[in-house]
């Protein structure tokens, strides 16, 4: 009988312990914004959910436009991370510039990859872990075209340093159509598919009519701005 009442004083024990450690959890942190093509036109929608353990997202977007058909496009996500916002050059706002700026923290890491179906829509999801710098492509960007981006000491991108205070951008990248030889890299790297301008394509469309969708050509086309929470 005694053994018993001591068996139930430790999991009555553990139990509350459990219990003190879950309500001391601070909820996640859930918001929704506006997709746009990078000159600004409606796109879709992306959504984050922050916890101290990482983030989670998506971007859904509609690709039909007057200038090219985006069925069969190979394209990619890529998580734009700014570790510490309030070091940008405007405060919670940052910007490209801002990528190359120590004190912001700054990386880009993959996000997902897919094909467009002929809905011309589509839909990447991720999640990402804190203290993870898992698919950075900061030293891509070092060592070809010598960018200053931020590294850690052993010379790789800093990754998800502060989920709940990162300002998160996603950016969708087009890869040209699916080409079966480019395959998978065309869905799961920077460079996939790219053989015009390779790695890094054309530069973003200032205007639709800049679009491109031709083999191996490449191209930032959609990006949305998920600041941290106030």
């Amino acid at each position: 009988m005694k053994n018993r009442k001591i068996l139930v004083m430790f999991s009555a024990a553990f139990f509350l312990l459990g219990m003190g450690s879950y309500a001391h959890a601070a909820p996640p942190d859930k918001d929704a914004n506006d997709a746009e093509w990078w000159w600004g036109d409606p796109a879709g929608t992306s959504k984050i959910v922050r916890t101290d353990k990482g983030i989670s997202g998506n971007i859904r977007v509609h690709l039909a436009n007057d200038y090219g058909s985006a069925k069969g496009l190979a394209i990619t996500l890529w998580i734009v991370i700014f570790n510490n916002p309030g070091a940008c050059s405007m405060p919670n706002m940052c910007s490209e510039p801002d990528l190359f700026n120590a004190a912001v923290m700054a990386d880009i890491v993959y996000g997902g990859g897919n094909v467009v179906g002929g809905s011309e829509k589509a839909r990447i999801g991720f999640h990402y872990k804190a203290g993870s710098n898992a698919g950075s492509i900061a030293t891509l960007f070092t060592e070809i075209l010598g960018l200053p981006f931020p590294l850690d000491n052993n010379g790789e991108g800093l990754g998800l340093i502060d989920p709940r205070g990162a300002e998160v951008h996603y950016v969708i990248r087009f890869h040209g159509p699916k080409v079966p030889a480019a395959m998978p890299a065309q869905i799961n790297s920077y460079g996939g598919g790219c053989i015009d301008s390779a790695p890094f394509g054309y530069l973003p469309p200032g205007g639709p009519e800049n679009l491109v969708f031709g083999l191996g050509q490449c191209q930032d086309v959609i990006s949305a701005i998920n600041p941290p929470p106030p």
